[in-house]
């Protein structure tokens, strides 16, 4: 469903996040009415089978320079990139594989929190 369709619909109360891959995307999803954007996928992911292939840091930079509302970051994120997702300008990351494929899913999801967390804190 197009974001404008999506926020006449629900109205101003509900958050709306919107993926995104180009920086033309992100505005006008921005101009629609979202709240968030999730950008991505940044680097290969097996998560989801149809997934557009990676687009890598840069474009999340062009789009933060781009837009003012909040970035996630999404697309084979773990703990060892999270912080230049971070750092490349994002708000914060949304991961599944990193850490539900984890033996340690509680150790997996704190290793990636203390990354973004570090991150958010160098910035």
């Amino acid at each position: 469903m197009h974001c404008a369709l999506a926020r006449r619909i629900a109205g101003k109360d509900m958050i709306i996040g919107v993926p995104v891959s180009t920086a033309d995307e992100a505005l006008e999803a921005e101009a629609d009415g979202a709240d968030y954007l999730g950008v991505g996928p940044l680097f290969a992911t097996q998560t989801k089978a149809d997934a557009l292939p990676a687009t890598g840091l840069g474009v999340l930079r062009t789009i933060r320079q781009a837009v003012r509302i909040p970035l996630v970051g999404i697309g084979g994120i773990t703990h060892a990139n999270a912080g230049d997702v971070i750092h490349a300008g994002a708000d914060g990351v949304a991961v599944v594989s990193a850490i539900m494929a984890s033996s340690n899913p509680g150790a997996a999801a704190r290793a990636l929190r203390s990354a973004v967390d570090q991150a958010l804190c160098a910035r």
